[in-house]
């Protein structure tokens, strides 16, 4: 059966379920949707000072709104995933995209910061809902390689938010307050509601009536944790995430504070690694299909691996940005295979509940990931602590992937009859 014939309809036709996943218009819609909440978490970033003197707030309360809007995230995407495993995808996102509408309306009324906060965590929630189910869509409609690429498609946007964000959060800034960027997300989530509602298809064969009660959600859960090889991907990548994580909640200290640079260099910094992500993730979406997924995966968790150890001997040498920078491109771009790897396996092991793999992979790492950003400001936050937290746990993971991938001739028969 070919991948984008999974399901035909009657006389041969295609099946609107999964004839969606050849057209741009849905596939662009569903990108941006699964996209649209790391592009919240870091659009209004720029405006945090103008927040905290415009509702009078203290700036360790203005950093909570993107604190709860991390957690809320998180939380739900392990609570909605599993739950659209059993009643569908298509309302369950439908419903994410309004909720994180009104919520951006109220985050750009907000009175107070307490408010702001509420809304942000509504947001995130919203935002959750959306993006698991529409990972969980793929999974629905596709198989194989056709599969994997939507998977690193879906990667590429996800990479491309947190670039663009901080820049259009500083172009709104330029011209109007911090609560105009809570109404372009406004507009943005308003749009993408009523293109979902017009060109996404529901893709779940069949729903079951108890399939969201919370025995129901436990089970699948349970079901795909029994897997051997789902539970050790997914140990390695909360692990790599975590150490990812060092990178995203350091460098900016590292970069400004410690090695003295502007934030318009700085900017140029994230910027050019997050670009590496970018070209790599496509380069990804090229390769699978070619080669073994878990190969690429092994790959992209090794290059992260020496880039990280690069980051480290950068930091304790005293050379500085003229290794550390590169070092971290290197990170950059293994992540971009890491990324798709880990989705695309996960997903197709857990195949028959397609909702719960994605709310495990993205609640877990997403949320681990996010948890631990603390750990390098706690260490002092300097280019040695970011070094070693990267290199720590990238290590971690790729120890278990070798590991789990030796395995993996005489432990792939019983995780296919589990999975099948």
């Amino acid at each position: 059966m070919s991948d984008d014939a999974r399901h035909p309809g009657p006389d041969g036709a295609p099946d609107p379920r999964t004839a969606w996943t050849a057209r741009r218009g849905p596939l662009l819609t569903l990108a941006l949707i699964v996209g649209i909440s790391p592009f919240a978490t870091d659009l209004y970033i720029p405006g945090l000072p103008a927040i905290a003197t415009d509702l009078g707030a203290s700036t360790a309360s203005v950093q909570l709104t993107l604190t709860a809007f991390l957690v809320a995230f998180a939380v739900g995407q392990l609570v909605v995933g599993p739950i659209s495993d059993g009643v569908g995808r298509r309302r369950i996102l439908l419903a994410g995209t309004a909720l994180f509408t009104v919520a951006s309306v109220v985050c750009a009324l907000s009175p107070d910061v307490t408010t702001l906060v509420l809304a942000r965590v509504v947001q995130g929630l919203g935002g959750a809902a959306a993006a698991v189910s529409g990972r969980a869509m793929v999974g629905d409609a596709a198989t194989g390689t056709l599969r994997s690429r939507l998977f690193a498609t879906l990667a590429v946007v996800n990479s491309v938010g947190p670039v663009v964000a901080p820049l259009v959060g500083g172009l709104v800034l330029s011209f109007s307050s911090w609560r105009a960027a809570f109404v372009v997300l406004a507009v943005l989530g308003l749009g993408l509601t009523v293109a979902a509602a017009r060109l996404l298809p529901e893709t779940l064969l069949a729903t079951n009536p108890g399939g969201s009660s919370p025995r129901a959600v436990v089970g699948r859960m349970a079901e795909l944790l029994r897997i051997p090889r789902f539970r050790w991907y997914l140990v390695t990548g909360c692990a790599a995430t975590i150490g990812f994580f060092a990178y995203i909640a350091t460098s900016s200290f590292v970069f400004q504070q410690q090695y003295g640079f502007g934030e318009g260099l700085y900017t140029i910094v994230f910027a050019s690694n997050a670009s590496c992500m970018i070209a790599s993730t496509l380069v990804f979406r090229h390769l699978v299909g070619r080669f073994d997924e878990d190969r690429l995966y092994t790959i992209g968790l090794v290059t992260c691996t020496a880039g990280s150890a690069l980051v480290l001997v950068g930091a304790v040498s005293g050379v500085g940005p003229a290794l550390v920078w590169p070092a971290l491109a290197l990170v950059t771009a293994g992540w971009g295979w890491v990324i798709p790897g880990s989705i695309t396996l996960t997903q197709a092991l857990g195949h028959r509940h397609p909702g719960t793999a994605s709310a495990l992979v993205g609640g877990l790492q997403f949320g681990l990931g996010g948890a631990a950003t603390p750990l390098a400001g706690a260490l002092g936050g300097t280019a040695t602590a970011m070094g070693s937290l990267m290199l720590g746990f990238i290590a971690v993971g790729l120890a278990v992937q070798l590991w789990a991938s030796g395995a993996r001739g005489a432990g792939s028969g019983a995780d296919a009859a589990r999975a099948s």
